[in-house]
């Protein structure tokens, strides 16, 4: 078991490496320049030029990518193009709203995936058992990202139900909340994120 372990934390170098050359290079095909981005509209040649050379954008890709591997493996990812502020920043602020929606999703999860599994083991090799069991390998093999699209395409932009974004705090009485329409797209984001560790728990109680 410790080997298996260890020889798993080992083969983790060779996909972070490859992960973080795709980001790496990502940033690099898409479209615009990041120095004119930063020095703005009418910044001068010279002033552009000076981004370019402060940042290390004048150098070569290889070089470019050490100097960012570097950073990043110290904690430093830089300063948004957009606002201006620390990435790190930026990504410690949105925490506990990704932990909260982690955090309830995980529970929802839990609640109706051992129930159905519960229900599907009690009457198994039933009408009811094989039901369940579709639906937990359908949900098992259909990506998050893909619910959540269709979630959004379906009741925000054909049907115009519900908005597609937008949160309100947890600490907001309810009955400020249910005059929103953000809390209905906090839900459909929460169901789709927990829709696949709903089946996952499913198939195992089962």
């Amino acid at each position: 078991m410790k080997w298996y372990i260890i020889k798993r934390l080992l083969m983790l170098i060779p996909v972070l490496l490859g992960t973080s050359i795709i980001a790496f290079s990502l940033i690099h095909l898409a479209p615009g320049d990041p120095a004119r981005t930063m020095a703005g509209e009418h910044a001068s040649q010279r002033t552009i030029n000076a981004i370019r050379e402060k940042y290390g954008l004048d150098k070569p890709l290889y070089i470019q990518y050490g100097i960012w591997l570097n950073r990043a493996l110290h904690g430093d990812m830089g300063r948004s193009i957009v606002s201006n502020e620390y990435v790190t920043k930026e990504i410690f602020d949105r925490f506990p709203n990704t932990f909260e929606l982690t955090f309830f999703a995980m529970i929802l999860a839990m609640a109706i995936g051992a129930m159905a599994g519960i229900i599907s083991a009690s009457k198994q090799y039933s009408a009811l058992d094989y039901t369940f069991m579709g639906i937990a390998l359908f949900g098992l093999s259909m990506p998050v990202f893909w619910l959540g699209i269709m979630l959004m395409m379906i009741f925000g932009v054909y049907l115009r139900w519900l908005p597609i974004g937008g949160r309100i705090d947890i600490l907001i009485p309810f009955h400020l909340m249910t005059i929103q329409p953000q809390i209905y797209a906090d839900i459909f984001l929460l169901l789709s994120i927990c829709k696949p560790f709903e089946f996952w728990f499913s198939t195992k109680i089962q």
